[in-house]
């Protein structure tokens, strides 16, 4: 058996996603011959350039319109036959290179336009694999919809009505969770984490991230709690931004607080193990991981689109904090170093949200299912 994951972006929660259920392939059914790619590889390049350049100039400069035409139906049907020609005029590529001569006999996509481009090759090829849509965020947009998908796993219970809304059969429907990977669920030794990274025994620890670009207000933040004189230690993870990556360590020595910083890393499950408070963007993967380890966390800096709806479904949950200023977020360290109660009585209110084997499950059911075809 053959499995081929398509995600975008090489340094994505896309990516993060699909490499979590590969890797519950590879441990549960090693068997199976999994493949992941990156889509961009295989598209217009100056098209994937300007589609990029395009996106962080709307989320910068005007997020209220990437807001707004981000689930819109109006903008999804006045925009439906130029997403069909691009779709129909960037597909053969990957049909060529990668489906046909890889055969798979399943096809996961962890982007919509992933899943856009592999419907389209399933029916106009008139090919059998079963076609399986995992959204990475804790909402949907109407670009994931296509008759040809075989199964939608969702992140949660309360989306099973929107896609039944839609016109999805229910037995199209699982609740699975984002999958993440198989160490974030697996315990380890704090102590001895804390002596690799080199993080003090006895204070309490802040992992702040920026998402994999390193975005938001993580430098006003780490400045508002140097002065903030509470017992505190910070991990600051930049992505790939290098600039500010510097920046902080240039920082380093001049502030009242020990401050670790890291760039780019696959090890964000260490960090997470070690901290006890994550200050982040509301991206799916984070969010994700964040309630598998039981971690608090703060939100601030959401993009708009599917990040400003994670935050509004958070929210509405109680499974996160909404930290718009320095105090709220003083406050809420304060709470969680002082109200040991405060901390356990959250950790039992998501107990029921959070998915640590949301790979397995994906990767069992996706197993169930092609047996059956």
């Amino acid at each position: 058996m053959k499995v081929l994951l398509l995600y975008i972006s090489a340094v994505s929660g896309h990516r993060q996603a699909a490499e979590a259920v590969k890797q519950a392939f590879m441990k549960f059914y090693p068997e199976v011959e999994v493949r992941g790619e990156n889509l961009f590889q295989y598209g217009n390049r100056l098209l994937r350039a300007l589609l990029d350049s395009l996106y962080y100039a709307i989320i910068t400069l005007a997020p209220w319109f990437w807001d707004f035409i981000w689930d819109s139906q109006e903008v999804y049907w006045s925009t439906y036959a130029l997403r069909n020609f691009l779709y129909r005029t960037n597909y053969l590529r990957l049909y060529r290179e990668v489906i046909l001569p890889f055969d798979p006999q399943a096809v996961i996509c962890t982007h919509s336009i992933a899943c856009a481009l592999s419907s389209i090759i399933k029916k106009k090829k008139c090919l059998d694999y079963l076609l399986a849509a995992v959204p990475t965020d804790f909402c949907l947009h109407p670009y994931w919809f296509y008759n040809e998908v075989d199964v939608y796993f969702l992140p949660h219970e309360t989306l099973k009505e929107n896609l039944v809304e839609r016109g999805i059969p229910l037995n199209k429907i699982r609740i699975t969770g984002i999958p993440i990977s198989p160490n974030i669920s697996r315990s380890k030794s704090r102590k001895n984490l804390k002596k690799k990274w080199g993080i003090k025994e006895d204070l309490f620890t802040v992992l702040l991230m920026g998402g994999g670009q390193g975005m938001g207000s993580l430098k006003e933040i780490v400045l508002g709690l140097a002065s903030s004189h509470l017992p505190i230690q910070l991990l600051v993870v930049t992505g790939i931004n290098r600039r500010l990556r510097n920046k902080f360590r240039r920082m380093q020595s001049k502030l009242d607080l020990p401050l670790k910083v890291f760039g780019y890393t696959r090890e964000v499950d260490e960090l997470m193990e070690i901290s006890d408070l994550l200050i982040s963007k509301p991206g799916g993967l984070t969010t994700a991981e964040a309630l598998a380890k039981r971690l608090p966390l703060g939100i601030v800096d959401s993009l708009a689109g599917q990040e400003r709806r994670n935050k509004e479904l958070l929210l509405e949950k109680g499974l996160a904090f909404e930290l718009k200023n320095k105090e709220d977020i003083v406050g809420l360290i304060g709470h969680l170093l002082n109200d040991s109660s405060y901390l356990k009585e959250w950790q039992r209110h998501i107990k029921d949200f959070a998915c640590p084997q949301s790979a397995q499950q994906i990767a069992q059911k996706v197993m169930s299912l092609v047996k059956e075809k």
